[in-house]
């Protein structure tokens, strides 16, 4: 069976009258008729029951039509994006958060680089701003592809791929009122009044987290500091703790711990605008960097239980 044949099938079973399907085709109802009995002898069954001048769909004819339409869209969006790649279109506007840098993501310059390389006829313009404006660009659709670190959360109107998930953790220097507490996962409840930082707002950064605080009365006192250097001087000095991945490579001259928030986790998500029409080149640089980032971290399965600290 091929894609005309299909697509012969399918609008047959869209009229279950084989005149109006082959007018609407413009093609002869013999050959129609030809290209379905094509179809049944490969399949070793019919497709359409006929009563009289009425045709009908049988069990397999009903699961092709369920499906194939599906595989007709998704054939048809594939060759439009391929038609648009081949074309010199616009460029590729791509944002990243600017938190990623320098630690998450510290060689970004480098992966961007391989990227115009592998594909010089592909422009590309990058951003890197705060987590909230690629987040809102990404949702109003005003860039192809966004990268941002946050809790799992809605993304309106985006597609969404997830890179790496990651446990959350929360980073404190040796001043700070929970270092001393035994080295074990931290509860909701021991947050409360706490001075912390992060790298967006909290009902985008960390959703599902904040959700629960607000239902339990807990009281965060929250700053949002996109650079990452900023918020790591804040928690080495002890002046507020950081929510981040769990990560045992904590960098500084003073000591920083971690305690695992469980039943959390990060997650590195590219976002898609489903309205851009450039979808092709934006398959294109996730599939990419997914490539790159594959063997960098640890993927955890998303049914897995997170790990605890030893």
């Amino acid at each position: 069976m091929d894609i005309t044949q299909l697509r012969y099938f399918l609008k047959t079973a869209e009229t279950l009258n084989y005149t109006r399907a082959a007018e609407a085709l413009f093609i002869t109802r013999q050959s129609l008729r030809q290209a379905i009995s094509c179809m049944e002898r490969e399949l070793g069954a019919p497709l359409f029951h006929k009563e009289r001048n009425h045709l009908s769909l049988t069990e397999s004819g009903t699961y092709l039509a369920l499906t194939g339409a599906r595989i007709i869209r998704d054939f048809d969006d594939m060759w439009t994006n391929t038609l648009r790649l081949a074309s010199c279109q616009a460029a590729l506007k791509v944002a990243f958060s600017e938190s990623l840098v320098p630690f998450l993501l510290p060689d970004l310059e480098d992966v961007l680089q391989r990227f115009r390389t592998r594909f010089p006829h592909i422009p590309l313009e990058v951003c890197k701003w705060d987590m909230d404006r690629v987040l809102d660009a990404a949702e109003a659709g005003e860039i192809d592809c966004g990268c941002v670190l946050q809790m799992p959360r809605p993304q309106p109107g985006c597609e969404v791929r997830v890179l790496k998930r990651f446990p959350t953790a929360l980073d404190f220097g040796e001043d700070f009122p929970l270092y001393d507490r035994p080295r074990k996962p931290l509860k909701l409840e021991e947050l409360d009044g706490l001075p912390c930082v992060g790298m967006g707002s909290p009902q985008r950064f960390m959703a599902p987290l904040w959700e629960d605080c607000l239902r339990k009365g807990i009281h965060l006192d929250y700053r949002v500091i996109p650079n990452t250097i900023d918020a790591f001087y804040q928690v080495q000095n002890s002046l507020a703790a950081g929510f981040d991945i769990l990560d045992d490579g904590n960098l500084g001259a003073r000591p920083i711990r971690s305690a695992l928030l469980p039943g959390y986790s990060l997650e590195l998500t590219l976002l898609c605008p489903e309205g851009r029409p450039d979808r092709g080149s934006a398959e294109l640089f996730c599939a990419f960097l997914d490539g790159e980032l594959a063997c960098r971290y640890e993927v955890l399965d998303p049914d897995s239980p997170l790990p605890f600290p030893t």
